[in-house]
């Protein structure tokens, strides 16, 4: 509950800014992309399943320029997290006990309605906030030695994130980002009651029109 709280408070505190009085000049109608490489850290319940940070992942966002301060759009992305255990003696639900090695794998693709808030547009480094509100496609898959249990759900996500964009020029249409973010996704299996994480990325911005 708490960190839904502290998620709830940065995704309101983001909207928030997003609302303050615009100035500059407006540029609307503008479609950019942003490509990242990502790397995410299971934070709470996760790290009881899987707590090696992963370094498999990348996310993507489509953003429509209201004006030069404010987009949106729709942005998705991809994670894997996988970790082995030693071999052990584990507890079947069956009352027996089996000699075995453990491997725990999760992918998650989260598609959310995206929008961010730059602060400084015409500025050579620009400090920019997001959020991202949608669904989150996950699989699970536990193995116990021969033993197999697997999962494939659809749930609720959230990504507030803050970051900065360099343009390759100063005020230009494409450059570098860097960003970190929190990646709040419930989730109720296996004795698992989330799947956040703590996430970082760099990637390049471009425009699409």
């Amino acid at each position: 509950m708490k960190k839904l709280k502290i998620v709830s408070l940065l995704v309101a505190g983001a909207l928030a800014v997003a609302m303050f009085p615009l100035s500059g000049k407006a540029q609307t109608g503008t479609v950019k992309m942003n490509l990242n490489y990502s790397i995410a850290s299971p934070v709470g319940d996760f790290r009881d399943f899987i707590n090696k940070t992963s370094f498999r992942g990348w996310n993507a966002n489509v953003l429509y320029g209201i004006n030069d301060k404010i987009s949106v759009g729709l942005g998705t992305g991809y994670t894997d997290f996988y970790q082995k255990y030693p071999r052990a003696v584990y507890k079947l639900s069956s009352g027996s006990d089996i000699s075995a090695v453990v491997s725990n794998s999760l992918q998650t693709i989260p598609i959310l309605a995206t929008g961010q808030y730059n602060f400084l547009p015409n500025a050579s480094v620009q400090p920019y906030v997001g959020v991202g509100v949608g669904g989150n496609l996950i699989f699970y898959r536990q193995f116990l030695g021969e033993f197999g249990d697997s999962k494939t759900k659809f749930g609720f996500a959230a990504r507030p994130e803050a970051g900065l964009y360099i343009p390759f020029r100063k005020s230009g249409p494409a450059g570098i980002t860097v960003n970190a973010a929190y990646n709040y996704m419930p989730f109720n299996y296996g004795g698992i009651k989330n799947l956040d994480s703590w996430g970082a990325g760099i990637g390049v911005k471009f425009p699409l029109d």
